[in-house]
């Protein structure tokens, strides 16, 4: 029993050096080129037949690090639902610059899709917290739905800290990271400001779990019956079950998912303060009224931090 304990130790060791060493500078910049290469000759096919391709059908904004790579995945797999060309296209917020030509060709032959009267999905976790991408989005897309998973705001901030440590790109520790960024807020809990026209994007550790000024602007887009908002501690819970109501969403048939796969999923030797967390709990509070009162939902998180106090 000892031995296989050291030999399960060693392996998840191992798994987090593999981690580490997939996310460093260097060995993603030797990627890059590889990857481009490639890629250039479906790319050029997919160009080259862009017009009949189809735009998404459903698109999942976000939020960032709250398991949307994870439903992407389980959702992929129902025989009707049919996936782009890569998870995180980012048109509307990273590569708004690129023509709706370029976006259509990310996505599947129009004939496939109609034959089964698919739903075509995108995944990109950017568009959330960036007014003016959902604004794009609406007029690209005036028709699709809309999925929102949502994560426990003080988690995600710290699983997003976690994520650019990992990669190099943040050198400070997250307590001195949320103390800059609390000390810049420019987003309070105020209804209606991320619908002021140049509204600032959502994008620090914290800004991204300020969640009701971001859903309250993608409800002012599309309808509610267009948008499903999820707690992502239900997919986490039930796989399978969480994947059936959004099936059921998007006018899908019932397919059976078994969970497997855990999509990037987190090695990290550091562990929240729980000085930070307490106080990223305290600021959260009252976007988490606002949040519940638009909703009128409790989320987990909320839940239990009610049954703590």
């Amino acid at each position: 029993m000892a031995d296989q304990n050291n030999v399960g130790e060693f392996g998840r060791t191992l798994r987090c050096y593999m981690r580490k060493l997939q996310r460093h500078p260097v060995f993603l910049g030797w990627k890059r080129p590889l990857r481009a290469a490639t890629s250039s000759l479906p790319n050029a096919w997919r160009l080259a037949t862009q017009r009949i391709r189809q735009l998404p059908t459903a698109v999942i904004v976000g939020a960032q690090k709250a398991g949307t790579t994870q439903l992407y995945a389980y959702l992929t797999t129902h025989p009707r639902c049919f996936k782009a060309a890569e998870k995180e296209v980012d048109f509307f917020s990273k590569h708004a610059e690129r023509s709706i030509e370029w976006y259509r060709s990310r996505f599947p032959l129009r004939r496939i899709v109609a034959a089964l009267q698919g739903q075509v999905l995108e995944a990109s976790p950017s568009y959330l917290p960036v007014p003016e991408a959902l604004h794009r989005m609406k007029s690209v897309l005036p028709e699709a739905r809309v999925i929102v998973l949502l994560r426990d705001p003080v988690s995600r901030a710290f699983s997003h800290y976690q994520h650019y440590r990992a990669r190099h790109l943040e050198a400070r520790s997250f307590a001195a990271a949320v103390d800059d960024e609390l000390r810049q807020n420019a987003t309070p809990p105020v209804r209606g400001i991320a619908l002021r026209h140049g509204a600032r994007p959502m994008l620090g550790y914290v800004a991204r779990g300020y969640y009701a000024l971001q859903l309250e602007l993608l409800l002012s887009l599309y309808s509610r019956e267009r948008v499903l908002v999820m707690d992502s501690a239900e997919l986490f819970a039930d796989t399978n079950a969480a994947c059936q109501r959004v099936f059921s969403f998007l006018g899908l048939e019932r397919y059976d998912i078994r969970p497997g796969k855990v999509f990037n999923r987190g090695y990290y030797d550091e562990r929240i303060d729980p000085r930070v967390a307490e106080l990223l709990r305290s600021h959260y509070q009252p976007y988490d009224e606002l949040l519940r009162d638009l909703l009128g939902v409790r989320f987990s998180w909320m839940i239990a931090d009610h049954l703590a106090a």
